[in-house]
């Protein structure tokens, strides 16, 4: 397939590490961020932390809808849209008289343009790369920690010379990147490949099953998968909890505001290496990813329990802040992994939106709560104590998530090309299946979706000369063209 693990793949990566380096960079500093509104605004800390709570998960809450952009448009699309909202939204935020302005600013409009650029960061590797995608993930990944370790000492200086309005009007500036990482975000044949059935079938389907066709709700039969889901709800809940309080806490104990902007850096630090760690653990021939990341969530969990014992001292805010992002690096790089092996490559889109969707939910709920609970009297140790319950019980949800779970092939191209053998014990209702090779075999590639539904595999009929990118060797016309199980190779066309 051109441009797969080859050629321009390479300037995606490229694409995909920028485009991460700037979310980690501006998403993280949400707790900095929180600190300087305290202080500027003087409101509560449950008002205040709902604005920073929306704008960390509102980018999550609406994978889905970037999951559609993606189907209708391309990966390169979809970023360019991203960096237009947040251009916008950061602007605007820099005129807010009120908090009530930046819910919507930086908290609706800014968070989701992130909903797009996160997501596409992460699709646009499954595309690009067959062979090194894990490693590739992991690697762009590492660069969201880096940008988390950036952000910390970044935004606080910002605020200290320019107040926090102002610094919404730099961050909007900084965005502007996110327009060359798109640009490096040419779609692979296997993503046009993808685009061309998609519009195939849009213009077969009926209105009221279009949106099916993009979204794909048949993953939510994958009982593994809506483990997977329930678990990511109490991932957002504990994961945003800390990021947003973390270094108001510090501050809240007697500690500079640079003391508590460092402990961004911290898990930044933490963050990066873990990153890289797990993106090569999990590559070809190596641990199991649903390991790792149960794993992942039980030490995160456990850190976090005991945190409480030893968190009035900086030094011991610091080791925490590292052990965090040490740990709860690794379920941000194995999203895609993840994803990929609950669901397929066609389902991808749809399954990573869904999964940022969760974490959103769980997000939203977090700082809100931490912040009620101290408002009323309680103490953030309280907030730490459920924050590691939470993540503990992410943990044991993973474990649910390995019962039943579905045999998605991860070995997509046989030799540069993509073949095809129809089984001769599928019925005409069912959707073809690999046999022999590896390839798609048992797995959701093309079942009810949008690359190529049954109907047209049985029809008898089925053409796709003219693409552009595929041809098809032809099908015979025989009765028996099923039952002997004949091959039809889609082999990509050269540029």
């Amino acid at each position: 397939m051109r441009d797969v693990d080859e050629g321009h793949a390479w300037l995606c990566l490229i694409g995909a590490i920028g485009a991460q380096f700037l979310n980690g960079a501006m998403t993280y500093g949400s707790g900095i961020i929180h600190v300087g509104l305290l202080d500027y605004f003087k409101e509560d800390v449950a008002k205040t932390a709902l604005i920073g709570s929306l704008f960390a998960n509102i980018l999550c809450l609406l994978g889905p809808l970037a999951s559609i952009a993606i189907n209708l448009t391309s990966c390169r699309v979809s970023i360019m849209i991203g960096s237009s909202l947040i251009i916008i939204g950061f602007g605007a935020s820099f005129f807010a008289k009120n908090l009530n302005v930046l819910l919507v600013t930086y908290g609706i409009i800014a968070g989701t343009g992130f909903s797009f650029t996160v997501t596409t960061s992460i699709v646009i590797l499954g595309y690009a790369f067959e062979k090194y995608r894990s490693a590739t993930v992991g690697l762009s990944m590492a660069f969201a920690g880096a940008g988390m370790f950036v952000c910390g000492p970044l935004i606080q200086s910002l605020i200290d010379h320019y107040s926090v309005l102002g610094a919404f009007l730099l961050l909007g500036g900084i965005a502007s990147n996110f327009f060359v990482c798109g640009a490096l975000m040419k779609p692979s044949g296997l993503e046009e490949w993808h685009a061309y059935f998609l519009k195939q079938n849009k213009q077969k389907a009926g209105a009221s099953s279009i949106l099916k066709r993009f979204l794909h709700f048949g993953v939510f039969k994958n009982v593994s998968f809506v483990f997977i889901l329930l678990g990511a709800i109490f991932v957002g809940l504990p994961y945003s909890l800390v990021l947003l309080h973390l270094p108001n806490y510090s501050v809240t104990e007697g500690y500079t505001h640079e003391d508590g902007a460092f402990l961004m850096a911290m898990i930044g630090l933490g963050s990066t290496v873990n990153r890289i760690l797990v993106g090569i653990a999990s590559g070809d021939g190596g641990l199991d990813v649903l390991l790792l990341y149960f794993g992942s969530l039980g030490l995160t969990g456990a850190s976090t329990l005991i945190f409480p014992l030893f968190s009035g001292y900086y030094i011991g805010q610091c080791i925490y802040s590292f052990i965090f992002g040490l740990y709860s690096g690794a379920f941000c790089a194995l999203t895609n992994p993840i994803c990929f092996e609950m669901v397929g490559l066609d389902n991808l889109p749809t399954a990573i939106g869904l999964y940022f969707c969760a974490i959103g939910v769980g997000g939203l709920i977090g700082p809100p709560l931490a912040g009620i609970i101290i408002d009323n009297g309680g103490t953030y140790e309280h907030s730490f104590y459920i924050s590691g319950a939470s993540f503990i019980l992410a943990a044991l949800l993973t474990l649910m998530a390995t019962i039943n779970k579905p045999n998605i092939p991860t070995n997509l191209i046989q030799n540069g090309n993509i073949s095809l053998s129809i089984d001769s014990n599928v019925g005409e209702s069912a959707a073809p299946a690999m046999q022999g090779s590896g390839f798609l075999k048992g797995s959701g590639f093309f079942r009810g979706s949008g690359f190529m539904t049954a109907p047209e595999i049985f029809g008898g009929s089925i053409s796709l000369r003219g693409s552009g990118f595929l041809s098809l060797s032809q099908f015979s016309d025989s009765k028996d063209n099923i039952r002997q199980a004949k091959v039809v190779e889609i082999t990509p066309l050269t540029e």
